[in-house]
């Protein structure tokens, strides 16, 4: 009895000395932070923009009319556009009936709200004309700083007050209640169309860029709908004349602004475990485990394989996920893992998605719009 509790004690000390034994081997092998890779500097490479003034910044603009996800607690949140529970509801009835429906049903939602729309409109003018100054900004430039979670802007608050403009642009100086002016409304697409087409080649994240692409859809549905009575107006609308296309340029643009997200996301995640109120534990663990440069690098070959990457919906030719996320082997992946376990694994979470196939799908989409649209000149 006293050699087998001898051989279990023996047994215990070993463990315990192999753990130890592990924990500094991971304590020495996470010390210090990796050098930034050549991935990683041509995605800051692709990163640099040209100063833009900041009254030419459709962007800048946007943010003082409705503000981001963050401004909740901002002295400036008072001033900013939002609509009152009865005018979001018009907004959402004019959606399903004039943009996603026909004529007869957005004339007939036009009659039975004629009074209401009047009156949102004349309640928001002050910002309508708004939207109409923000069609009218040559450029659109995202903020590194606002590539973050926190810092995204209210898009719905923004379509609603797009909303209000269409429906403005549809009265146009008519009295008739369920008639729509198409001279106003070829006013009004051709510069909304320019505006967002605008943030489509210029935005630096795919929140964004799904945004104008909702825009750019939204606008060729209702004038489908229009084209159906009137088709004079399609010619006059010059961007729908050539084909909506994406370049190089875009790609690199749009995916080193996702790999920028990652980074705001990492980085905060690091700050937050340093405030007092986290426990000594923490901070010391998210210092060993959180690998800022290496993390930028894991996310960098991504991104950067990515755009160089054909687009293609066979998945046997996607791009091959590194070592450290194959989970076929267990031991050999825990031993990828030894270092920088944290950001690998959530690394690994991008693998599944192929983003330049859902950039590339996305654009098909309205160009079929567009041609389809086209062929009923």
């Amino acid at each position: 009895m006293m050699a087998l509790l001898k051989s279990i004690g023996v047994l215990a000390a070993l463990v315990c000395c192999f753990l130890l034994f592990t924990i500094v081997c991971l304590v020495a092998i996470n010390a210090s932070d990796r050098t930034k890779s050549p991935n990683t500097l041509l995605i800051e490479s692709w990163l640099k923009q040209q100063p833009i003034a900041t009254h030419n910044n459709g962007f800048e603009y946007t943010l003082t009319v409705v503000g981001t996800h963050g401004d909740n607690t901002s002295p400036d949140q008072a001033s900013m556009f939002a609509l009152d529970d009865q005018s979001r509801k018009l907004t959402r009835g004019f959606n399903a009936a004039c943009i996603q429906t026909d004529m007869i049903t957005c004339r007939q939602f036009l009659h039975d709200n004629d009074s209401l729309i009047t009156a949102v409109i004349d309640a928001y003018k002050t910002n309508i004309a708004q939207y109409t100054r923000l069609l009218s900004m040559p450029y659109w430039q995202e903020s590194d700083q606002f590539l973050a979670p926190e810092h995204q802007i209210k898009w719905s608050t923004l379509f609603q007050l797009r909303d209000l403009s269409l429906m403005t642009a549809i009265k146009g100086v008519n009295t008739t209640a369920s008639n729509i002016d198409v001279d106003s409304v070829t006013v009004f697409l051709n510069k909304d169309t320019h505006f967002w087409n605008n943030v489509y080649h210029s935005s630096r994240s795919i929140m964004s860029h799904s945004m104008a692409f909702n825009a750019l859809k939204q606008q060729l549905h209702f004038a489908s709908a229009i084209a159906e009575e009137d088709k004079r107006f399609l010619t006059q609308i010059s961007l729908w004349q050539v084909p909506f296309a994406l370049t190089q340029t875009d790609f690199e643009r749009i995916l080193s602004g996702e790999w920028l997200f990652g980074r705001n996301i990492m980085l905060k995640m690091a700050m937050d475990t340093q405030i007092a109120s986290t426990p000594i534990y923490k901070q010391w663990l998210a210092k060993l485990f959180i690998k800022p440069i290496d993390d930028d690098n894991l996310r960098a070959e991504y991104f950067v394989n990515m755009v160089k990457e054909p687009v293609s919906t066979d998945k046997s030719i996607s791009l091959i996920q590194p070592e450290y996320c194959n989970n076929d082997n267990y031991l050999q992946q825990l031993w990828q893992l030894r270092y920088n376990p944290f950001g690998k694994i959530l690394s690994c979470s991008y693998y599944e998605t192929d983003i330049k196939l859902r950039l590339v799908n996305m654009n098909n989409e309205i160009e079929q719009l567009r041609s389809n649209l086209m062929v009923t000149q």
